[in-house]
């Protein structure tokens, strides 16, 4: 790949780049989400939800802006599209520039690392709810009487169940 190819290479990092930042705001927001969530902060949880939705849209403009690149680098080399992974485009600007191919590599590491910050956060986030969801749930159960009951002291004609045998509240005295 010849230095005709490298303001594709640059576009492509821009895009990169943009993804990048992207997924940090995300991984904040993710961040930001759990603290509402733990303070019951309804406000701060729907605040969190309408961001991550907005920053969820802007990352698939940037992943289309990104595969428009690859696309357009793709026609440029006669590679097919599936071929031009990172890491091979890492090793193909390596030919162009060390520089740029340190960048990609850079790019790379950055966003596999969010990625996967943001996955284990956001599964920590679903862990929470649904351990709170059980709690509420189980105190519904409790508060409608639908949990079984602790005690069975006493049945429903309202006699006592089990009887103590020879178990008297008033001793005899001789």
């Amino acid at each position: 790949m010849e230095q005709a190819k490298k303001p594709i290479f640059e576009q492509l990092y821009q895009a990169l780049q943009r993804l990048v930042g992207l997924h940090r705001q995300l991984l904040d927001n993710v961040r930001m989400e759990r603290k509402s969530l733990v303070d019951a902060d309804l406000k701060g949880i729907q605040d969190a939800t309408v961001a991550k939705q907005a920053l969820v849209e802007a990352i698939r403009q940037a992943e289309f802006q990104r595969q428009k690149c690859v696309a357009e680098l793709a026609v440029a080399t006669k590679v097919p599209v599936r071929d031009l992974t990172l890491a091979n485009l890492v090793l193909a600007a390596q030919a162009i520039d060390n520089k740029l191919a340190e960048q990609f590599r850079t790019a790379q590491n950055a966003l596999n690392l969010l990625i996967q910050r943001i996955v284990e956060q956001n599964d920590d986030n679903k862990s929470l709810v649904e351990k709170s969801l059980a709690h509420v749930n189980e105190m519904k159960r409790n508060v409608l009487g639908e949990a079984a009951p602790k005690s069975s002291t006493y049945n429903q004609q309202g006699q006592r169940a089990n009887p103590a045998s020879g178990a008297r509240m008033l001793s005899r005295e001789a």
